[in-house]
C-alpha cells in the first residue's frame, strides 16, 4: 500500500510506513518461528532483512531533510546562515539514496519477495505442520509467552547498562523494544486485556522516546563528521565547518543527557509492578 507514494516520494511518511510495514513480518519471522517451516523461514528473513537496509538512508536523510531548521537552531543564532553548505550537501545525500531505494524497490528482487510472501501467506493454513510445532498452538498462548519472554530480555539487557555502557548497548535494546511493540500492536488489544496492555505500551514508549533520542544523536554526530571533506569544498565551508562543530558539541550534549534519563524510564519500564503485570497477563 506504500510503495507508489515511496517510489513517487509523494511524502516522507509513506516511506516510514513502508518500512514499519516490513519490521512488523520480520519481527513475527523472529519471535514465532515455530509456526513457520524451517525450510523457507530463513529465505524471508533475510529477504525482508535487505528490504529494511535499502530504505535506510532514505529514511534517515528524510528526517534530517526535513527537520533541519530544528538542527539549525542548535547552533547560536549568527553561525546559522553558515550551515547552508551542510544543507546542500543533505540535500544531494538524500537526492542519491532516493534514487538507490527506488532502484531496489522496483527491482526483480523486491517485486518476488512481496509475490512471494502473499502466496506463502495464504498457502500457510495448508502446509503440513510436522515441522512447525506450534502450528496448532492458540495464538494467544503463543504470543503471550513471546511477549513475556521479550520483556524479561528487556529487563535483562536494561539491567545491565550503566553510564559506561557503550552505545551498542543502549542500540540493542533499543531494536529488542520494537520487537515487544510490534507484537503488542499485533497481539496485545486483540487477545489480552487492555488495562494491563495500555501501561506497558505507555512505558515501553516512555523508553524508546529516550533510547531513540541516544541513537538519533549518535548517528547525527557521525554523519556530519562524516560529511565535513565535502562540506569544507563548497562555497563557505571554512564557516560552515566551525558551527558544524558546535553542532557536535550540542549533540553529544544531549547524547549525554539522554544516558542519564534513561535510568528514570528504563525503572518505570522494569518496576515491580509491571513486572507483575506482565507475569499475570501473558506468561
Amino acid at each position: 500500500a506504500n510503495l507508489d507514494g515511496t517510489s513517487q516520494n509523494i511524502d516522507i511518511e509513506f516511506l516510514h510506513d513502508l518500512r514499519v510495514s516490513v519490521r512488523r513480518p520480520r519481527t513475527v519471522l523472529r519471535e514465532l518461528k515455530p509456526v513457520f517451516p524451517p525450510s523457507e523461514l530463513a529465505g524471508f528473513a533475510s529477504e525482508f532483512r535487505w528490504l529494511q537496509r535499502a530504505t535506510g538512508d532514505a529514511r534517515d536523510l528524510d528526517v534530517y531533510v526535513v527537520e533541519f531548521d530544528s538542527l539549525r537552531a542548535l547552533a547560536p543564532e549568527p553561525m546559522r546562515p553558515d550551515l547552508e553548505p551542510l544543507l546542500a550537501a543533505l540535500m544531494r545525500r538524500r537526492t542519491d539514496a532516493h534514487r538507490q531505494m527506488g532502484d531496489a524497490l522496483s527491482s526483480p528482487r523486491a517485486v518476488k519477495l512481496l509475490a512471494d510472501w502473499g502466496s506463502f501467506l495464504e498457502e500457510l493454513v495448508e502446509r503440513p505442520e510436522a515441522d512447525r510445532p506450534a502450528a496448532r498452538a492458540p495464538i494467544g498462548e503463543l504470543a503471550g509467552r513471546r511477549i513475556a519472554k521479550v520483556y524479561a530480555q528487556m529487563v535483562k539487557q536494561g539491567g545491565a547498562i550503566d553510564s559506561s555502557s557503550p552505545p551498542e548497548a543502549y542500540h540493542d535494546l533499543r531494536k529488542k523494544g520494537k520487537e515487544l511493540r510490534y507484537l503488542l500492536e499485533l497481539f496485545g488489544t486483540p487477545l489480552f486485556d487492555r488495562d494491563a496492555v495500555a501501561p506497558m505500551v505507555k512505558a515501553l514508549k516512555a523508553l524508546q522516546d529516550v533510547l531513540g533520542r541516544h541513537q538519533d544523536r549518535e548517528i547525527q554526530i557521525a554523519l556530519l563528521l562524516g560529511l565535513s571533506d565535502e562540506v569544507s569544498r563548497a562555497d563557505g565551508g571554512a564557516a560552515a565547518l566551525m558551527a558544524m562543530g558546535v553542532l557536535v558539541e550540542h549533540l553529544r550534549a544531549d547524547e549525554q543527557a539522554a544516558r542519564t534519563e534513561f535510568a528514570a524510564s528504563f525503572d518505570a519500564f522494569s518496576a515491580k509492578p509491571q513486572r507483575e503485570l506482565v507475569r499475570e497477563t501473558f506468561a
